[in-house]
C-alpha cells in the first residue's frame, strides 16, 4: 500500500517504537525529553519524571544514580555524572542501572536539529554471563596453577631419587663389569631412563595445555641434527634387525632457524616408534623441502616403517594423548601414548603438522612438518672447538658440591672423580660459603632446595660477597626441571643449569660450555 494511503501513519509508527523489546527516547537540542516508548519510561521513570518537573537532564541523571550510589559525597557524584554524560554524549555506548535494577546499554545517536535519541537495550543476562564466565576463567586459572604445583613438586620428587638410581647405574656401568652384571645394570639405565622419558612427556603436554610451551628458533645445520638422531637409533634398529636409512634431499640449505630441540624431539618419537612397531624390514627417514603440493615450503620429515600398520580406526584416535592400538599394543610394546599427541601439538606450534597413513600388514608413514625461516648468521668456521671440548682437554679442577642429599653429592663427586677432577662436598647454603672462604674452588655445583640456606640465597651471598670467590662460577644442580625454570635460574645469575636425575654426558657438556663461555669473556 502506497505511503499516502496508511491511515493515521505516525500513529502506527509511535505504537511500533512503543512496543519494541529495546527502550527508545528522543530528546530536543535543550535534552528536554520529547518522547519516551514503553521500555524507556519503565527503565527510566524517575529521570524522566524529574526531567518534568523541570530538572535539567544532568541533574535528572545524577538524581538516577544517587538510589545506587548511597553515601556517595555530592562532589563525587556530580563527577560521576558529568564523566557518563560526556561518555553518552559522544557516541559510545554505556552500562546503566535501570530504576528496577537490571543493566542496560545505552548509546545516544545524533539527530536533525540537535535532536538525539537514545537506544537502550537489556544487557543483564549477558553480564551475568560474562561475570560466569569471568568466574569460570579464573576458577580454571586457578586449577590450573594447582596441576603446574603439583606436577612441579611430584617431578622433583621422583627425580630426586631418581638421580641417585640412574648416577649410581652409570658409576658401575663405567665399572670392569662382567656380561651378566653389565647386563644387569644396562637393565637400571634402560628402565630409569623410560622413566624419566614419562615424566618429561607428562611435563612437556601440561606446558602445552598451559601454554607455556615456547618454540626457541635459532641458525642451525638440520642435516647435523637428523645425523645425529639416525646415529642414536641405529643401535637400537641393529639390535632388531632393522635396516634403518636417512635420506637428506641435496636442495637443503645448509643452515636454517629453527628449534633443535624440539624438532629433534619430534623426529625421535617418530623414528622411536617405527623401530618399536617394526619386527623385520626397514625404517626410512626422508628429509626434503617441497616446492610443490600441500607441504610446499616447509621442511617435510616423512618416516617410513614396514611395521604391523593400523586400521583406520586406530588412525582416528592415534594422536589422542595416553592412546595407543589396544591394550595388547601397551603390554607388548610399552609406552604410554604421549608421544605422537606431543608431537602433532609441537609441530603445529612450529607452523606444520604430523600426519600418518598406514593399513595392517602394510607398515605406516608419518609426515612431520615444519616452517623453517633462512639462517640469519653465517655458520660457524670450521674446526672451531664446541664448548664441552674445554672439558677433556682442561687440566685438574676443583669443584664443589652443595646438596643436602648424600647420595646425590656422592653421585656428583664420583662423575668428577672419574674425570679426574677434585671434589669437595656442602651439605646447605652456610657450609658453602664457609668453605669458599677457606679453600679455592674452580667451579661450584649449587643445589636449589636445601634446609639452613637455600640455592639462591648462596648465590645471591656468592656474588654480593666482595671476595676473590664472588665470581665463582655455578651451575644450579637441581630436581626442578618445569618450563623456564632453566631462564629462572640464569636471570638469578647461574652461570649454567643441569636437570636432575643428571646424565654424566650432560653434566661435563653444561660444565664445558660454562667454563669455555668464562674463557671468552676474560680474553
Amino acid at each position: 500500500m502506497p505511503q499516502q494511503e496508511v491511515p493515521e501513519l505516525g500513529g502506527l509508527i509511535r505504537e511500533a517504537i512503543d512496543v519494541l523489546s529495546e527502550g527508545f527516547a528522543i530528546f530536543d537540542s535543550d535534552q528536554q525529553l520529547i518522547f519516551a516508548n514503553r521500555i524507556s519510561r519503565r527503565d527510566f521513570g524517575r529521570t524522566y519524571a524529574a526531567m518534568a518537573r523541570g530538572a535539567t537532564w544532568l541533574e535528572a541523571l545524577r538524581e538516577s544514580v544517587r538510589p545506587h550510589m548511597p553515601g556517595i559525597p555530592e562532589e563525587e557524584l556530580r563527577a560521576f555524572a558529568d564523566e557518563m554524560s560526556r561518555t553518552l554524549l559522544a557516541g559510545k555506548p554505556m552500562d546503566l542501572l535501570t530504576d528496577m535494577g537490571g543493566v542496560v546499554q545505552v548509546v545516544y545517536r545524533p539527530m536533525s536539529g540537535g535532536r538525539f535519541a537514545a537506544i537502550s537495550a537489556d544487557v543483564g543476562a549477558l553480564r551475568e554471563r560474562e561475570k560466569e564466565l569471568k568466574v569460570a576463567r579464573r576458577r580454571a586459572e586457578a586449577a590450573s596453577e594447582a596441576k603446574s604445583s603439583f606436577l612441579a613438586n611430584v617431578s622433583h620428587e621422583i627425580r630426586t631419587p631418581l638421580n641417585g638410581m640412574l648416577g649410581m647405574a652409570q658409576v658401575l656401568s663405567a665399572s670392569d663389569l662382567d656380561a651378566s652384571q653389565r647386563e644387569q645394570t644396562d637393565a637400571i639405565l634402560d628402565s630409569g631412563k623410560t622413566l624419566v622419558a614419562l615424566l618429561n612427556d607428562v611435563l612437556d603436554l601440561s606446558k602445552i595445555e598451559a601454554g607455556r610451551m615456547e618454540i626457541a628458533p635459532v641458525d642451525a645445520d638440520l642435516s647435523h641434527v637428523m645425523r645425529r638422531l639416525d646415529k642414536l637409533w641405529q643401535p637400537a634398529a641393529e639390535e632388531k634387525a632393522i635396516d634403518l636409512t636417512l635420506d637428506l634431499a641435496a636442495s637443503l640449505p645448509p643452515r636454517m632457524k629453527i628449534d633443535p630441540v624440539r624438532v629433534r624431539q619430534c623426529v625421535s618419537n617418530l623414528i622411536s616408534n617405527a623401530v618399536k612397531f617394526t619386527e623385520c624390514g626397514e625404517v626410512n627417514v626422508h628429509v626434503s623441502i617441497p616446492r610443490s603440493g600441500p607441504n610446499a615450503g616447509l621442511v617435510q620429515v616423512k618416516v617410513r616403517d614396514s611395521g604391523i600398520g593400523m586400521d583406520a580406526e586406530t588412525l582416528d584416535r592415534l594422536f589422542t594423548p595416553f592412546t595407543q592400538a589396544d591394550g595388547s599394543t601397551a603390554r607388548k610394546f610399552g609406552g604410554t601414548g604421549l608421544g605422537l599427541s606431543i608431537s602433532r601439538k609441537l609441530a603445529r606450534m612450529m607452523g606444520g603438522d604430523v600426519t600418518a597413513v598406514s593399513a595392517p600388514g602394510q607398515g605406516s608413514t608419518f609426515t612431520f612438518t615444519f616452517r623453517a625461516e633462512a639462517a640469519t648468521q653465517p655458520a660457524a668456521a670450521p674446526g672451531r672447538p664446541h664448548a664441552a671440548d674445554g672439558v677433556a682437554k682442561s687440566g685438574p679442577v676443583c669443584v664443589l658440591v652443595v646438596d643436602d642429599v648424600p647420595l646425590n653429592r656422592k653421585v656428583a663427586r664420583l662423575f668428577l672423580e672419574h674425570q679426574g677432577w677434585q671434589a669437595s662436598e656442602a651439605v646447605h647454603g652456610e657450609d658453602a660459603l664457609a668453605r669458599l672462604a677457606a679453600e679455592s674452588f674452580d667451579l661450584v655445583l649449587l643445589d636449589i632446595h636445601m634446609p639452613v640456606m637455600d640455592g639462591p640465597e648462596t648465590l645471591r651471598r656468592i656474588r654480593a660477597s666482595g671476595a676473590a670467590w664472588a665470581e665463582v662460577p655455578v651451575i644450579a644442580l637441581t630436581a626442578n626441571a618445569m618450563a623456564g625454570d632453566r631462564e629462572r635460574y640464569e636471570d638469578m645469575g647461574m652461570d649454567g643449569y643441569v636437570p636432575k636425575p643428571i646424565d654424566q654426558r650432560e653434566l661435563f657438556a653444561e660444565i664445558g660450555r660454562v667454563r669455555a663461555g668464562r674463557a671468552l669473556r676474560v680474553a
